[in-house]
């Protein structure tokens, strides 16, 4: 199995909820780029990971949820021994976390616990480490795509959005209809529904990094196209 891949990449997230967004939006990518996007478990090792096919190159992708800011450091473990470690191929790192305040800087995520992580990741060779750092929470991330989320509320788009972060927003809107918003994999109902091509265009993040890095090469699709 591990002779297969051409790659690696690895998403390092302090939540389920990012890891809920992010393996929705790998999906959606996989299903608008002729791409095979599948799960796998090594029963042995406890091991969860996904399989990317993208007509060219296998890709393996693994998610590590940090679960909470003083576990950071310990994801440096995890990458070094069940992927770089595991797996003998060139592998890439994107930091998927909150920064969560609007004014907070990007900088302090190189400091402490965060600079030990990013230590522990070039030790083991990891190729690039890439930061998908959403301001305030991964809510406000979703709040792109506003009418979507609205839809699936069944309410009205409405003037204003009560609340300083996305979370307390999306808390507002759950409540104006009288239910309740919940974070983590019981958010999946939400997120599946979001228009991602509008939450890409929109947002502060780099998403089309992760497209491009995995997306159908041009030259594939062209041989799949029927020019007759």
């Amino acid at each position: 199995m591990k002779e297969e891949y051409s790659r690696g990449i690895a998403f390092i997230m302090e939540g389920t909820t990012e890891k809920v967004f992010y393996r929705s939006f790998l999906k959606w990518i996989s299903e608008n780029n002729q791409c095979i996007f599948e799960r796998g478990e090594d029963l042995n090792n406890a091991d969860i990971y996904f399989d990317w096919d993208n007509g060219n190159e296998k890709i393996l992708i693994k998610f590590n949820v940090v679960g909470a800011v003083t576990q950071v450091s310990n994801s440096g473990k995890w990458f070094s021994t069940k992927c770089a470690g595991a797996y003998k191929i060139p592998w890439k790192v994107f930091l998927c976390y909150d920064t969560d305040n609007y004014d907070d800087d990007i900088s302090k995520f190189y400091q402490d616990d965060w600079k030990v992580l990013r230590g522990d990741i070039k030790k083991a060779k990891a190729e690039e480490i890439i930061d998908l750092a959403a301001s305030a929470d991964i809510e406000d991330i979703m709040l792109c795509d506003l009418n979507g989320i609205c839809r699936f509320l069944n309410i009205s788009i409405p003037n204003e959005l009560k609340g300083r972060k996305g979370k307390a927003k999306m808390k507002g809107l759950y409540r104006s209809c009288g239910n309740t918003y919940h974070e983590g994999d019981r958010a999946e109902g939400l997120i599946s529904t979001l228009d991602f091509q509008k939450i890409v265009d929109k947002s502060p993040l780099n998403l089309q990094s992760v497209i491009d890095m995995l997306k159908k090469p041009q030259y594939i699709v062209d041989k799949c196209v029927d020019k007759t």
